[in-house]
């Protein structure tokens, strides 16, 4: 990846050369991390601080913007800053429509307020998106056209690439393949919706499904983990189950394993994608239990023809797929 801009003559100018970096930003509702990158992608600084998104928008806002001027003492080398956000967000105007984990980050015009603070071009994505990109440029997507990732933690997320560019939809919305219903009758999620890859699969449904068979008197391992407590049930401790041979926790791995599998069984129907990543703490922490059953479910549900060479495998950036794909979203859009 390089986002050199050139002269008229072909050169780049005295100021574009000098101007060698982006600073990327993921802002979440725990986190706001913050990564000085050089053109090559490399980060050469990293800042993480809470983001106390109790406090309110315009306080975290500050404390952004505050650690975004930490992260370099020479922004006069900065060409532009790349934001991923978390929620619905419209790329193309640099809004944050909705950040469910932001409150009261509701229509933010982030792009307008970052370019007043910084002078320099600000480029918004949602979180997700970003990551995809940044796994496709750097990660377990390298060299590969068309990839669809799939972040599986508290929520589930995600980021379509298509033909070497981030598809975004009429809307800047495309992506959204958590909630995707799969159970017509399904618990209702966050979103409104029932039956969503969300609500069926993320961490906390892991949980409510190992306290519900423990609260109807179901064996485990749970039991002793848990001092007979239901309500202290963690993901933590069902991966620690599971690694111990538990039954409970094996089955609700897979059980969980098996919606993602037919999620990503729509999803190729849709996109006939070469490559799903997996990544986020509850795919990257338990591949060895759900990986298993996505698999089994891929092949045994998703058409022959369209199944065939596609390969599911599991993210490899971690945290930094966000912060990277946000550079790379900087650096590309400048290069346009």
């Amino acid at each position: 990846m390089s986002w050199r801009s050139k002269g008229d003559d072909g050169r780049r100018t005295n100021d574009e050369g000098r101007r060698s970096f982006v600073v990327a930003v993921d802002l979440g509702g725990t986190q706001i991390r913050v990564a000085l990158c050089d053109a090559r992608g490399n980060i050469v600084k990293r800042l993480a601080i809470p983001a106390r998104a109790t406090e309110g928008v315009e306080a975290v806002f500050a404390r952004l913007v505050a650690t975004m001027r930490a992260v370099t003492d020479d922004w006069s080398r900065v060409r532009g800053i790349g934001l991923g956000a978390p929620g619905t967000t419209d790329p193309w105007r640099g809004i944050i429509f909705e950040a469910p984990n932001l409150p009261g980050m509701i229509d933010f015009p982030m792009k307008a307020r970052l370019e007043d603070e910084f002078h320099v071009p600000a480029f918004i994505g949602n979180d997700a998106n970003l990551a995809a990109l940044g796994e496709q440029r750097f990660g377990a997507g390298r060299g590969v056209a068309n990839l669809i990732y799939v972040t599986i933690s508290t929520g589930v997320g995600g980021g379509i690439i298509a033909n070497n560019r981030l598809f975004l939809g009429a809307r800047g919305f495309a992506g959204e393949v958590g909630h995707q219903t799969l159970e017509a009758n399904g618990p209702r999620c966050n979103c409104g919706n029932v039956g969503c890859l969300e609500v069926l699969a993320a961490g906390p449904a892991l949980e409510r499904a190992a306290r519900e068979a423990l609260r109807a008197g179901r064996a485990s391992q749970l039991r002793a983990l848990t001092d007979d407590d239901p309500s202290r049930v963690t993901g933590a401790l069902i991966t620690q189950a599971a690694r111990a041979g538990d039954a409970l926790a094996r089955e609700i791995f897979a059980r969980a394993g098996f919606y993602i599998g037919l999620g990503l069984v729509s999803l190729q129907h849709n996109f006939d994608t070469e490559l799903f990543v997996l990544g986020g703490g509850v795919a990257i922490h338990t591949w060895e239990f759900i990986y298993p059953t996505i698999q089994k479910t891929f092949d045994e549900y998703a058409m022959p023809s369209m199944r065939r060479g596609v390969r599911i495998v599991p993210a490899e950036l971690g945290d930094e797929a966000g912060l990277l794909g946000a550079a790379v979203l900087a650096g590309e859009s400048m290069s346009q």
